[in-house]
């Protein structure tokens, strides 16, 4: 099947790690630029897909956000996936390697800072619907780590900001300040990707992660290995929900063209990537977007 720029699921990465697993599944047909910077079309999974990796960690960093924020709305795809490495938060259950799917986002970057307490600014963002619905169904996954045990998949809150935690009493401060969303582990580009969602009308978008470790004492000898184990063990769990046939058929389907005879009135059709008003022409609409009529008027 060949890609072309419509109905696309993007994907972003920001570390080589997560490079280097996401190329190794992504199946590259096309490449294109933007703003100098090369991105990719091509399949993953079953499904159209674009690709853009970022050179610097935290998407609200200058040199990457007009990058990915002018992909976006050059692309309008129908779906952001992040892809990548997180730090986990609890050393007793998870493990490096274990994979984190966001259901929700917990900025802390805006804050508040009272006599005896830190107050967040920013609410949780709820991550897109049918992403999350697809990614939740992750008992049938099989993906062996290095040291031969099994990934496993976590859902629920990731906290996200732009620094860089490697202290384990700042983690810690944050676990305990947002204690009531039961955070799952925390990254650096949730924000940003929400944001470009946001301004450009993209509602289906979902953080997938792989602990590379616990925000804390980063520096180990490990450390790459740890970096490439999360990045693979999270790129196959992404490529197993985009390889199970039919799962987003209703969100990547191609454009339809639906025809209706007017004779006066506006109809509204709702679609992927936002709201379509047909236009009249001797009595008839034509939107060239999948979607059903919501609003008619004085058809014949």
């Amino acid at each position: 099947m060949q890609t072309n720029n419509k109905n696309v699921v993007l994907f972003v990465t920001a570390n080589e790690h997560e490079r280097e697993a996401f190329e190794k599944k992504f199946i590259r047909q096309k490449e294109q630029y933007i703003l100098g910077k090369t991105y990719y079309l091509g399949m993953f999974g079953h499904y159209p897909a674009a690709y853009m990796h970022m050179d610097e960690q935290g998407v609200t960093n200058p040199a990457a956000a007009p990058l990915v924020s002018q992909l976006v709305n050059q692309l309008h795809p129908v779906a952001i996936v992040m892809v990548g490495i997180a730090f986990g938060v609890d050393e007793s259950k998870q493990k490096i390697g274990d994979v984190l799917i966001s259901d929700k986002i917990l900025p802390y970057d805006s804050q508040k800072l009272l006599e005896n307490k830190t107050e967040y600014m920013e609410t949780p963002k709820e991550v897109g619907f049918q992403l999350l619905n697809a990614f939740r169904e992750h008992r049938e996954w099989l993906y062996h780590l290095p040291n031969s045990e099994q990934s496993i998949a976590y859902v629920g809150a990731m906290l996200t900001g732009s620094r860089l935690i490697n202290n384990y009493e700042y983690r810690n401060q944050l676990l305990f300040d947002f204690a009531d969303q039961k955070p799952i582990g925390g990254e650096m580009e949730a924000q940003g990707i929400y944001s470009m969602c946001r301004i450009h009308g993209v509602a289906e978008w979902i953080i997938v992660k792989g602990i590379c470790d616990w925000g804390y004492k980063k520096n180990t000898p490990n450390k790459e290995n740890d970096q490439e184990t999360a990045a693979h063990a999270a790129v196959d769990y992404c490529f197993y929900v985009f390889s199970r046939n039919g799962v987003f058929d209703s969100l990547v389907n191609e454009t339809q063209e639906i025809t209706t005879k007017y004779t006066s009135g506006t109809m509204i059709q709702t679609g992927n990537n936002g709201v379509q008003i047909g236009q009249i022409s001797n009595g008839t609409v034509t939107v060239n977007m999948g979607g059903t009529p919501q609003n008619t008027a004085n058809k014949e």
